[in-house]
């Protein structure tokens, strides 16, 4: 016996009365009546046989099922809107990959590189969203992330990439034209961080054998594009892996006042939900991926 399922428009009905609980405004998203929303609402309580909202004087509220049910369903449009445009996109062949990455390596290193990707790939796209945060994979529309951190990541399988050198940037006019100062001019100077490495200054200075001064003052940006702008208006003094301005030193726009670094004990992995088999396109970026890592890592040393 076939079994009855829920149809598109009463789902999409729910779904943008759950948004707004006003079926006024789910009308107005789906340019259709209000007594319309309401029938198709109806008829999906019908279908289940258990109430989704709660209606009083004109205000509807989601029951718990419609709490729980309205999560499913709007994931599940979700994909499926993906999926049409997944199948839009690469017109049948190829594959699509959701990808997660550090915003400023997806802006600084790995974009440059994705036309050797394509090269070797046309017929797959990659979707790049920024991720900073360590994050599970269920319930999210990610194929992979490429993750800054340890190498261990719940429910999924980790290939490192490379790690990280960071140095002291800073405009070629912040110290009055000096080429070289003294780490303790650094210490004292106004310092740049990164709000999700708070202790790097921290970490820096007790390398140097500093130990008199607040290395946690000064201004915290989100990203390290952030502290590279703020590095680049002369704002202070950054501290930023040296990978993410090569081009900046090279170019003058930047310069590095003291020799010492910070290696980072953490490192930048690729990491795949272990939950889900491997597509072929994800297959190609990983393989990519992790080739790619290599030779910069042979050029970097």
């Amino acid at each position: 016996m076939r079994q009855r399922l829920p149809s598109l428009s009463n789902l999409r009905a729910f779904d943008a009365a759950a948004l707004h609980l006003n079926l006024r405004r789910a009308a107005a998203d789906l340019y259709i009546t209000e007594s319309a929303v309401s029938r198709q609402i109806a008829s999906l309580e019908s279908l289940l046989g258990v109430q989704l909202f709660h209606r009083a004087n004109q205000r509807i509220t989601l029951t718990a099922a419609g709490v729980l049910y309205s999560r499913q369903v709007r994931e599940m449009l979700r994909k499926l809107q993906r999926d049409t445009l997944d199948i839009m996109a690469h017109e049948g062949v190829g594959g699509t990959v959701e990808l997660a990455c550090v915003p400023t390596l997806a802006v600084e290193w790995l974009i440059p590189r994705l036309p050797g990707f394509y090269a070797r790939h046309p017929q797959v796209i990659v979707n790049i969203r920024a991720q900073s945060d360590v994050f599970l994979f269920e319930g999210t529309p990610y194929d992979a992330a490429i993750h800054f951190g340890e190498a261990v990541y719940p429910g999924a399988r980790v290939d490192r990439m490379f790690g990280e050198e960071s140095v002291a940037v800073c405009h070629p006019d912040f110290f009055g034209g000096k080429k070289r100062v003294s780490v303790n001019d650094i210490a004292r100077s106004p310092l740049l961080h990164l709000v999700t490495r708070s202790f790097g200054w921290k970490q820096w200075m007790e390398a140097a054998g500093i130990d008199d001064v607040n290395a946690l003052r000064g201004a915290r940006y989100d990203h390290h594009s952030m502290v590279i702008s703020a590095a680049r208006a002369g704002l202070g003094v950054g501290l930023v892996p040296r990978f993410l301005v090569d081009e900046y030193l090279t170019r003058g726009l930047l310069v590095t006042p003291v020799a010492r670094s910070l290696r980072a004990t953490s490192a930048y992995y690729l990491v795949v939900p272990d939950t889900q088999p491997m597509s072929d396109a994800m297959g190609h970026l990983r393989e990519w991926l992790l080739e790619a890592a290599g030779e910069f890592v042979g050029v970097a040393t």
